[in-house]
């Protein structure tokens, strides 16, 4: 079994952010990947933790690096094939339990992730999934990953988190999973032999507030949109009801540009259909309203 160290052999240099140097060293220095799940339950700092981590590791590797925020599987397919990320960058992927999980094993998505995975190992970056429980992810996900962190407890005053992070190690004879913990090796001043302490706990500091910002402007897009496709699928249940009922439908019929609009926007983001149809978002706004008062949304 392996065990896993960081040496400072310079008495002088702060034994600080050791996970942060233990992550970048695997992107910069054994040419890998991290693939990291950030475990806990609802306002325990998973997002929190989740961002502070990014922006410490992308400081640590290059402040040129970028911070992805993405929250479905759709768009994390969009941004690693956008030919935009470099060495370093880090992907944060919030709420995937609404695209994948463990109940869904047999999905196209979950065998789609598995792939996405296993196959983006060589692009050297990070990806960070918070989640409330690991078992959410189906357990072929989950041997894919390196790292587990879970979330302990938020100190308000002093804004940090603390956590447990863990190095996983799957056994496939066995079928088991090994949990273990980085030590780092350093000689104390005054003495000529190196202790190795195991690093139980991680404390994290706030985010910066203009990624906080970013990170929040973000997951309001997302939330909107998936109330929206909840709407639409309970819409579309009642109407699969009605029909087998024999109940007509009376709604009146959209107009030639309400229909146009309604077409795309089963597909695409009001920002987008703007785009799409040479529109103001404000005008995609006003003739889904239209749409809704006849009863197609």
């Amino acid at each position: 079994m392996r065990t896993y160290i960081i040496t400072y052999r310079n008495q002088d240099i702060p034994r600080k952010d050791s996970w942060i140097k233990f992550l970048a060293r695997r992107i910069t220095r054994t040419n890998q990947n991290n693939l990291v799940l950030i475990v806990g339950k609802t306002g325990s700092g998973k997002s929190w933790s989740a961002l502070s981590i990014s922006e410490s590791l992308v400081k640590e590797i290059d402040n040129k690096n970028k911070i992805h925020i993405v929250f479905t599987l759709k768009d994390l397919i969009s941004v690693i094939n956008s030919g935009k990320l470099k060495k370093g960058d880090v992907i944060i992927w919030e709420e995937a339990q609404t695209d994948i999980s463990s109940r869904d094993f047999q999905t196209i998505a979950n065998k789609m992730v598995n792939y996405l995975i296993s196959t983006f190992r060589h692009k050297n970056l990070t990806l960070i999934l918070p989640t409330p429980f690991e078992d959410l992810l189906d357990k072929a996900t989950r041997k894919m990953f390196h790292f587990k962190i879970e979330t302990i407890t938020i100190n308000r005053k002093k804004k940090t988190c603390k956590l447990k992070p863990k190095i996983l190690e799957y056994n496939s004879q066995k079928g088991k999973f090994y949990e273990k913990f980085l030590r780092i090796s350093y000689k104390p001043k005054g003495m000529s032999n190196y202790i190795l302490k195991a690093l139980k706990f991680w404390n994290v500091t706030k985010p910066s507030k203009k990624l906080i910002e970013y990170y929040e402007k973000q997951k309001v897009i997302f939330t909107s949109n998936l109330n929206r496709e909840i709407e639409q699928r309970i819409n579309y249940y009642h109407k699969q009801q009605k029909e087998k009922l024999g109940v007509k439908d009376d709604r009146k019929p959209l107009t030639k540009k309400q229909e146009e609009i309604f077409t795309l926007y089963k597909d695409f983001k009001p920002e987008e259909i703007a785009k799409k149809t040479r529109k103001t978002v404000q005008a995609v706004y006003a003739t889904l309203r239209q749409v809704k008062k006849k009863g197609y949304l």
